[in-house]
């Protein structure tokens, strides 16, 4: 995407990734909304305009960013791939219960993972972590959902697939029912994810990568803008 507009490129590490499973449980919403105020800063310095893309609960706190005053506001425009406005898990509502943390590993032991696809998702993914560190990725949703997001006036591309078996799409498309602003919402039915979550990206879904970078570009070009 950023090769096809000339732009520069600047990936941000959220706070507890990128590091050893234990460390997903370390994380809070502050520090995330610090970890995204810090990228959107960096990105200012960096070039002329500012695109956010967030992908999972990526996309889950840049909504959430956008919602709080003089955090983003000013950026071009908002991309979520696969937003995380709930996950599609029977047991989900236990994470906005009182005492979350203690209760989780009663209800479903005290570590969460997956089996990973190949090699590379193997060596790139966090695949077992804490089951505690569901709580700051379920308070940061809660938050999300009780915040304004009528009163968001930027454009949003949302890219979402309603067969999505880790996030719930209904959830995805009542949230881009409140936006206010300018929204593109598009289904994206098939991909290399058998849980029809990671819609694109050479390890998981490479099928779907030109296409979906190809619209991403075209709707960046179409923005109106900015001061």
């Amino acid at each position: 995407v950023a090769a096809s507009l000339g732009a520069n490129l600047f990936y941000t590490r959220l706070t507890g990734h990128g590091r050893d499973g234990a460390a997903m449980e370390q994380a809070d919403v502050n520090a995330w909304l610090n970890d995204l105020a810090e990228a959107v800063a960096i990105g200012r310095e960096i070039d002329n305009r500012v695109i956010v893309i967030g992908t999972s609960t990526g996309g889950t706190l840049a909504t959430f960013g956008a919602t709080q005053p003089g955090l983003i506001q000013d950026v071009a425009g908002l991309v979520l791939i696969s937003p995380n406005f709930g996950l599609l898990d029977r047991w989900a509502f236990a994470l906005d219960l009182p005492w979350a943390r203690d209760l989780l590993p009663l209800v479903g032991g005290e570590t969460r993972g997956f089996d990973p696809l190949n090699d590379p998702q193997a060596e790139n993914w966090t695949t077992r972590y804490p089951i505690g560190a569901l709580v700051p990725m379920a308070a940061l949703v809660r938050e999300t959902l009780r915040a304004d997001i009528s009163g968001i006036a930027l454009p949003v591309l949302t890219l979402f697939s309603p067969n999505d078996r880790i996030v719930d799409p209904a959830a995805t498309e009542a949230v881009m029912a409140r936006w206010q602003g300018p929204r593109e919402v598009v289904e994206v039915p098939a991909s290399g994810d058998p849980a029809s979550h990671v819609l694109a990206g050479d390890i998981v879904s490479p099928q779907t990568t030109d296409d979906l970078a190809a619209r991403i570009v075209s709707w960046a070009e179409a923005l109106p803008p900015t001061d």
